[in-house]
This record gives C-alpha cells, structure tokens and sequence, in this order.
C-alpha cells in the first residue's frame, strides 16, 4: 500500500498491473466504508482513500484494537490497512493487493500546498466523522476535541499525478467533507470533465458550519458544468457528467455508495 503524507515530498503514486478503473474517496473517518465497497466489488478497481486525522488512520490500520462504540448495519464493510484487506463482520472478504493510496491530508479548493486548522470534533456515542477544516457553529451537537493543524492540497494537485494516458477518466469521486464538499469538487480544477461520477454530501447539517458551503450554488454550478443528477436522497447528490456517461455501460461502472 502506498502512503503519501505530504505531497511535495513523496513520488508519484503507483497503481498495479490489472487495474482498469480507478475512485476517490474523500473524507474516510474511522473505517473508509466506501473505500471497502469499491476494493471488494472488483479486484481490477485502485482506490485512492484521502483523511486528514491520523485518529482516523489508526483505526483504518486496525480497527479491532480501536475503541469504536458506533453501531454497525450487519453489512458494514471495514477497511483494514495491517491486514491489506477489507473484513465483514470480522471476517475476510477480499484482499487488497496495492489497490488502496492512502493520503493523509485535507481538500480544499486551494491554489499552493499549506497547513490549515481542522476541527476535531469530539466522538460522543461513536460518532467519528464530523470534523471539518470549517468551525462548528453553536448549533453543531458536538464539541471541539482538539484543533490539529493539517496539510491541505488541492483534488487537481492529486491529480497531476494520475497516468492519463493510462487511465482518460476516473470512475467516481466521493466526498464526505461536512460542509468543504463544493469547495473539494471545485478544487478537481482542470480535470473535472474527465470524472464520470461524483457523489457529495448534500444533507440538512449544514447549519453545523460557519461559512458552510452553498448547496444550491454547488448544483448549480456541476449543471453549468455538464453535469446531470444521477441521484438525489439520503443526504447525498449523485452527478454524472453528460460527456461521459456512455462509458457506464461500456466499462461495466457504477456510483455505489453506502450513502450519508
């Protein structure tokens, strides 16, 4: 598996023989869910997994030894980085094999690699997946753990490295990123009209978050974009670009998500 904590710093990352399709999933929290859907649906799919919190790596690393008291649907994929595979009430249900690029950072829609603060919200009754590079507002249910200063790059700056020749589109992009969605899609920059899928929170929270983004500017801005909606519910947008979607069919791909 691959690690890329700062990006100035480590070398272009490496996608195996085998792979034809290739996601991005933005904000994991403690068990990169999505990111275990998308290895175990095809062994011929690489996914790049992008967090800023470290707390949450570790319980990616190895969630049996976390201290996670969030309930589970019984078909809960987990992601385990010790391991190099993705369990399922415990119990192996593929092997990742180099398919996973772990980058340990937060997305905004920046222009030059920094370090920001990001809000560690606290994990009362499990939660573990509601901080943010926003403060919370007092309407936000959670409190402030801890504020850590964190890396910030931008999608297109991730994306500078991807092997274009190699692969002329990605699959899907995912973002959880708790009120910075639009500002994460915005930052894909130059190489939005080569993703065929993008799927982004879109839930009633965003009253959580001082200057948090506007929702109806983001649609907006993806249909001026040529974009259309895939899907709309479970706090989450689906839009799938007009100009690709005859290779949904053709490559056999998909915008499965377990959803927000």
């Amino acid at each position: 598996m691959a690690d890329k904590k700062y990006l100035s710093t480590v070398s272009k990352f490496f996608i195996p023989e085998g792979v034809n399709q290739v996601k991005i999933d933005v904000g994991l929290a403690g068990e990169a869910p999505n990111s275990a859907i998308w290895l175990s649906e095809t062994d011929d799919r690489f996914v790049i997994g992008i967090e800023p919190l470290s707390y949450h790596w570790d319980m990616i690393q190895d969630f049996e030894t976390s201290n996670s008291k969030r309930p589970y649907p019984t078909n809960f994929k987990i992601l385990q980085l010790k391991e190099g595979v993705v369990k399922l009430d415990r119990k192996v249900v593929c092997e990742i094999n180099d398919r996973f690029y772990k980058l340990e950072c937060a997305i905004d829609n920046v222009l030059e690699e920094g370090r920001r603060i990001f809000y560690m919200m606290d994990r009362t009754n499990g939660a573990s997946g509601s901080s943010s590079l926003l403060k919370p507002s007092a309407h936000h249910p959670h409190f402030i753990e801890k504020e850590v200063e964190v890396p910030v790059v931008s999608l297109e700056m991730v994306l500078d490295d991807m092997d274009w020749d190699r692969f002329p589109y990605i699959e899907h992009i995912k973002t959880d990123c708790e009120g910075k969605d639009f500002d994460v899609v915005q930052s894909i920059g130059k190489y939005l009209d080569k993703i065929v899928y993008i799927s982004s929170e879109m839930a009633d929270n965003v009253h959580h978050w001082e200057n948090s983004n506007n929702q109806k500017e983001f649609v907006e801005f993806m249909v001026n974009k040529g974009f259309g909606i895939k899907s709309l519910g479970n706090g989450e947008i689906t839009f799938i670009n007009n100009k690709l979607s005859y290779l949904v069919e053709k490559h056999n791909l998909n915008c499965a998500t377990l959803g927000f």
